[in-house]
């Protein structure tokens, strides 16, 4: 156990030894030279491809990490951008070459905390852009990708380019360099199409628009684009809204993206007023409307774009559109008032009835008492009409009764009965 930790002990002491013999090594390096043969490798449209030899001997590299710092700038920027701190003595970039670049490498050394001990001075180089007047490039570069994997790029001729000048587009993707095929031209706008199922969205493409003409050179153009940004989106499908005015739809066919990447925007119009209001939703392909009012008739659609994973810059199509109907209800209010417009109304024709016709003379007319007409009758029999007349009642015809004898047999008892013979009384 003694021996053991006595080795340990020897290991550590000179570990630090070592260590230390590193960094007085390092600190003791007054002059580290930069980078050498700084060129261009391999060059395809913007995509350019750097080697150098760092200069550094064996000696160095094994007492310290080495790093190479590379940067650039366009001639047209005052500033340099950090691109890497690189592990090998090659490096490849795209640039927009047409702006004209520099690029520049230098030598790092770090201890073994990452932190910088030593640097070397910066070796530098330029790419010129291609030969050229400026104003002669392709102007107003655009590309719209649709479809999830056709695409589409619009350009102007340069304000200095000669009317004979034709340009052609270069596109790489996938280590592969394609030439567009499909090109129209109207009105110095020119465009060019790239077929469905060409174009991987998922990785950027690198473009050259290339110019020629007779009588002066074209200067070339170069881009980088990104077609998921750039991406216009099949428009949402099977649109409808359901009795309790939710809006549902679904996502079209043929993304296999996470449904929370997408932002969705509803179009609801009062069709009545002719006012729309947008409403904007995630997460779900449905949406709850409130605020509706039920006697007006609504339009609603819906479109999408790709907003929270990676933002595209453009909204889809509209989708289809549904319809909100007007549900009839009965409007106490107006019903109240139409009611009184009816009964006022109604009445000031009574009135004009009754003031030209007389009506309500009529209609009011007492009715006259008969004591005025007949005096004797109440004055000398106290209204007692048949006295009156002198008249008296009639006595009629009344049934008189006589008794008679009903045998049944000779053996039964008698029995009385009684039999009506009429008689008449004259009065």
């Amino acid at each position: 156990m003694v021996l053991l930790y006595t080795c340990l002990t020897i290991s550590f002491v000179l570990l630090l030894a070592l260590s230390d013999g590193r960094l007085e090594f390092l600190a003791d390096i007054t002059d580290l030279n930069p980078p050498t043969n700084l060129t261009v490798v391999d060059r395809q449209l913007g995509e350019v491809t750097f080697s150098w030899n760092d200069g550094l001997s064996e000696f160095i590299k094994a007492q310290s990490r080495v790093r190479y710092l590379f940067e650039y700038k366009y001639f047209d920027s005052q500033s340099w951008q950090e691109d890497s701190r690189l592990l090998e003595p090659e490096y490849m970039k795209r640039f927009e070459l047409h702006r004209g670049v520099y690029i520049r490498v230098k030598n790092v050394l770090l201890d073994k905390h990452q932190k910088t001990v030593k640097e070397s001075n910066w070796t530098v180089m330029g790419i010129q852009s291609s030969t050229g007047d400026r104003e002669t490039l392709a102007s107003n570069f655009s590309c719209v990708l649709y479809n999830h994997s056709a695409m589409n790029c619009t350009w102007y001729c340069g304000r200095k380019a000669p009317n004979d000048t034709q340009y052609k587009m270069y596109y790489r993707q996938n280590d592969a360099t394609l030439q567009c095929t499909h090109y129209t031209d109207v009105g110095g706008r020119q465009e060019c199409h790239i077929d469905q199922g060409t174009v991987d969205v998922e990785e950027n493409v690198l473009i050259c628009v290339n110019g020629s003409s007779n009588s002066r050179m074209i200067q070339q153009y170069y881009t980088e684009f990104d077609p998921q940004v750039y991406e216009v989106y099949n428009p949402p499908v099977n649109l409808e809204v359901l009795p309790n005015l939710t809006v549902k739809w679904d996502i079209p066919p043929g993304y296999a993206i996470n449904i929370d990447c997408f932002a969705f925007e509803l179009n609801v119009t009062d069709l009545d007023k002719g006012r729309t209001e947008l409403f904007t939703c995630r997460h779900e392909t449905k949406y709850a409307l409130v605020h509706i009012k039920p006697t007006t008739r609504y339009s609603v659609k819906v479109r999408m774009k790709l907003k929270h994973c990676k933002e595209t810059k453009f909204w889809s199509p509209w989708s289809n559109e549904d319809f909100i109907e007007p549900v009839q209800v009965l409007n106490i209010y107006w019903m109240l008032i139409t009611l009184a417009i009816l009964v006022t109304v109604l009445g000031l024709i009574l009135m004009f009835a009754f003031k030209r016709y007389r009506l309500l003379e009529i209609v009011v007319k007492p009715i006259p008492s008969p004591q005025k007409k007949f005096n004797a009758l109440f004055e000398e029999y106290n209204g007692d009409f048949q006295n009156w007349i002198n008249c008296q009642i009639p006595v009629s015809e009344v049934d008189e009764c006589h008794s008679v004898i009903i045998e049944e047999n000779p053996q039964s008892e008698e029995l009385r009965s009684f039999r009506c013979r009429p008689s008449m009384h004259l009065p």
